[in-house]
């Protein structure tokens, strides 16, 4: 058996310069959880059964207007974040549009770009999230979330198998999107 080939050992090296596409796959891997966005669908259907069967009741129909407006404004301001949050980082944030390599290792990740080097430990990853594009890390050194971004278009077509299979060995909770 080759050791040096095996999952649990090897160390899979990543290079790319950032891209607005790698912006917008870190914020739509983030997204917003299913059963959110469930609650307020539901709720936006009690307010047109409310509003129907309250057409007649002034406080009805408050109560139904409201149930009806507030869902569904929270999800046009959520669908326009979709779109202007990744234009709006890539263009106030420097350090996200430096060329980057990653290693991904049984002992933990390192990121390198030119003026900085970060290395994590996979007790420090909370979340790993794997979406078409990208396979994205939340690390938590101290009190906020960062996410690391490898974009599967920097890896070789042979390591995205075997970066999942140490991702998912590895961080303590792993989603695919």
């Amino acid at each position: 058996m080759n050791t040096e080939n095996s999952i649990s050992t090897r160390a899979i090296s990543a290079q790319w310069n950032p891209e607005p596409r790698d912006m917008k796959a870190l914020v739509r891997s983030a997204g917003v959880p299913r059963g959110l966005m469930l609650l307020f669908v539901v709720v936006w259907v009690l307010g047109m059964l409310l509003a129907i069967g309250w057409r007649y009741e002034p406080i009805g129909r408050a109560i139904s207007t409201l149930l009806l407006l507030a869902p569904l404004t929270f999800l046009v301001c959520l669908f326009l974040a979709q779109i202007s949050l990744p234009r709006w980082t890539w263009k106030t944030q420097r350090g996200g549009r430096r060329p980057t390599s990653c290693r991904v290792a049984p002992d933990g990740i390192t990121v390198e770009q030119d003026v900085v080097t970060s290395r994590y430990t996979w007790g420090a990853v909370d979340l790993a999230i794997e979406s078409t594009t990208a396979f994205v890390l939340y690390v938590s050194p101290a009190v906020l979330s960062t996410p690391v971004l490898v974009p599967k278009r920097a890896l070789r077509p042979e390591d995205i198998a075997p970066m999942r299979d140490l991702i998912t060995t590895h961080a303590s909770r792993f989603r695919k999107r």
